[in-house]
């Protein structure tokens, strides 16, 4: 009879067990995810340098190519302006025209920019396993905006928000290089509709140049604000959202005004520097004589849009 034998196996002496390595090889692909701010950072400085971050080569160079390319353009065309306007005026092509095609020409390249920018902003954040809620740091999103509006936004992790303030920044540079180029030019345009074309983009961009310090200031802060506070990160929508739901629950004051309360306080500092200066302190002849020298200035160059808008709102304010 065969007698059966229990071994019972040392736990001591056996081997150690390979433990997994899964967290570890995920936590490893966590560090090595692409941060959406450097890319949206470095495609802002360089074109297509966050698609090469992104490890997108032929995007990424192809922009980088391009780049290159209207950078050349642009100089050549500052250093060899006059043999430009002779050469444009032996080939018969209106000065306004070409001037037109330049200004929707500039105004593409800051919108593919931006796009540019934004891209490789969605591309990092979509290939990312964690949500990316910003950067740590409290003061670089407030410098960013400070250069350009949005780019704080993008840094903070709010896409929506910074595509919003990244459109003010496309007019807002429009309208800077806008403005005076046409003033240099103008004098040099002989009559014809896209001549009062030209004027018309004038007119707007001197109409929106007052609201880009404005832009500016409102944009900084606000990324400011955000940056300072980890629950002010949340998606745009989700915030509206929480804000309803808070209203509903309990109220305006209790609710939704303790959230806003430090934008509010600047909109009311705001408003009443405004009034305060304009009743006590803002030289109003002062202002309406240098306002009256441009309208002046602006009919002798042969305008006609913005001197009529400036006399009326000179009429309508009584001066």
């Amino acid at each position: 009879m065969t007698e059966k034998v229990w071994i019972v196996e040392d736990p001591d002496e056996q081997p150690p067990r390979a433990r997994t390595t899964k967290p570890l090889r995920d936590e490893t692909q966590v560090r090595k995810e692409r941060s959406p701010a450097v890319a949206y950072s470095l495609s802002t400085a360089f074109w297509g340098a966050g698609q090469l971050y992104n490890r997108q080569r032929n995007k990424g160079l192809a922009f980088l190519i391009l780049m290159i390319f209207i950078a050349a353009g642009m100089v050549l065309t500052v250093v060899f302006f006059p043999a430009i306007v002779r050469f444009l005026r032996s080939e018969s092509i209106p000065l306004p025209d070409a001037f037109f095609a330049a200004e929707a020409l500039l105004l593409g390249l800051l919108m593919f920019w931006k796009y540019n920018a934004g891209d490789a902003y969605h591309v990092a954040d979509g290939a990312r396993r964690r949500v990316f809620t910003g950067v740590q740091s409290r003061f670089l999103p407030f410098f960013c905006s400070f250069i350009i509006p949005g780019w704080g936004q993008f840094l903070n992790g709010q896409p929506v928000k910074g595509s919003v303030y990244a459109g003010f920044s496309i007019f807002s540079l429009f309208s800077i290089i806008t403005i005076p180029a046409v003033l240099f030019a103008w004098p040099s345009f002989p009559a014809s509709d896209t001549r009062a074309l030209v004027e018309a983009i004038f007119s707007f961009t001197a109409l929106f140049a007052p609201l880009i310090p404005l832009i500016w200031i409102i944009g900084s802060f606000d990324a400011l604000r955000v940056s300072m506070d980890e629950l002010k990160k949340e998606r745009f929508i989700d915030r509206l959202r929480y804000a309803n739901n808070r209203r509903r629950n309990q109220g305006w004051v209790r609710g939704v005004f303790p959230r806003i309360k430090s934008t509010a306080l600047l909109l009311l500092v705001f408003i009443f520097l405004v009034v305060f200066i304009h009743d006590y302190y803002f030289p109003k002849n002062f202002y309406s004589r240098q306002v009256s020298s441009v309208s002046t200035y602006l009919r002798k160059l042969g305008m006609t849009l913005v001197p009529d808008l400036i006399d009326r709102v000179r009429e309508a304010a009584g001066k």
